[in-house]
């Protein structure tokens, strides 16, 4: 058993903190299932952390003595909200990477800094509207797919892959292609 889960049972009376203990470690044996439900929905890199926040909010509620009569289908409505949320969480970062406000970035991915990014972000900008421009950087960055765009957008799952495959077209137009400043990398030797 973790470490935090067993700091939670601190202050608990003897029983209370026996059933908690129990409805903890039958969902942690069962974590597999939640996480195989998570990573359908969110990708892989950020099921672990969703998972952590589930538990989180579970533990927390069974502390506060409101113990759900079915702590298995509590638990995967949790692993859903912490899902949502981390899309939303996902989508706001989006947003601030095609916004003007790179500072707030929190990704791996360091773009802002790139010289060669905001001009490939201003030819984005010129040519792709801003649903299609979120859509393509959800997509690239991100790694979302279109199901998982339009959670995280709130848009409809047709309307974001249709604007997807209209930045895909725009995108490989010959005169599109020609604004990108794209230079090989000379071979070393």
């Amino acid at each position: 058993m973790s470490e935090t889960v067993k700091r939670g049972f601190r202050g608990l009376r003897d029983e209370s903190a026996e059933s908690t203990r129990k409805i903890m470690e039958d969902l942690e044996r069962r974590s597999s299932v939640y996480k195989r439900r998570i990573r359908a929905r969110i990708p892989r890199e950020y099921v672990d952390d969703v998972w952590g926040e589930a538990r989180l909010k579970m533990m927390t509620r069974l502390t506060n003595g409101e113990a759900p009569e079915k702590p298995g289908a509590y638990m995967w409505e949790v692993c859903r909200t912490c899902v949502a949320d981390e899309l939303a969480k996902i989508n706001k970062r989006a947003e601030n990477l095609i916004g003007d406000d790179l500072s707030v970035l929190e990704t791996g991915v360091q773009l802002s800094d790139s010289a060669g990014y905001l001009a490939v972000k201003e030819v984005l900008d010129l040519v792709l509207t801003g649903r299609q421009h979120r859509a393509y950087v959800l997509t690239h960055v991100f790694c979302l797919n279109a199901r998982e765009i339009a959670v995280a957008t709130g848009l409809k799952h047709a309307t974001v892959r249709k604007d997807l495959s209209q930045a895909r077209r725009i995108l490989s137009r010959p005169d599109v292609r020609a604004r990108f400043d794209y230079r090989p990398r000379e071979p070393r030797m």
